[in-house]
């Protein structure tokens, strides 16, 4: 059960900042694409996120864009961000992340996961060892993305409270 829980819970992926990424050794970052950074329905990324992308870019941060979705969807809407991405990724098998890591050519320790699935993103990012960031959906007006979120509610909870934990340690 533990593999389920996120090392940090954001409100959004603009909440992740490039210095706490880095106070844990992170030189990588794998980012979801659907419902993390747009969502499913946003043929192409909002124009806040290319600032954001820049931002990890500009503080050395490596950053690829890591979804199960199709190279349609992925393809298209990477493109036009400038990032490189892994499509039909596996996740949360392993095999997926360490080909992204391989690909990034980091170790898995020194990459951070960021997605809004605890099934997929978190848990996959915990079995191999990366630092997980989970955010909230974008896309939670949606009836079955409600429904999962229900599911991983507990589980968030208790990232929130492991993240609040690490900070009063510090």
């Amino acid at each position: 059960m533990s593999k389920l829980i996120p090392d940090y819970v954001f409100e959004s992926i603009y909440d992740i900042t490039p210095a706490l990424l880095q106070q844990h050794g992170i030189r990588g970052v794998l980012i979801d694409l659907d419902g993390t950074m747009a969502s499913h329905k946003a043929l192409l990324p909002p124009d806040t996120l290319a600032p954001f992308v820049r931002t990890l870019h500009d503080a050395g941060l490596h950053v690829l864009v890591f979804s199960n979705n199709r190279r349609t969807r992925v393809g298209k809407f990477c493109e036009a961000l400038g990032v490189d991405y892994i499509c039909r990724a596996t996740k949360p098998l392993a095999r997926g992340f360490r080909r992204a890591a391989r690909q990034l050519g980091l170790p898995l320790e020194q990459i951070a996961v960021v997605g809004d699935q605890i099934f997929t993103d978190v848990l996959g990012g915990n079995r191999v060892g990366a630092l997980t960031c989970y955010v909230q959906t974008l896309d939670r007006r949606y009836f079955w993305v409600n429904m999962r979120y229900q599911i991983e509610r507990g589980f968030i909870e208790r990232g929130r409270r492991r993240m609040e934990a690490r900070a009063h340690h510090e």
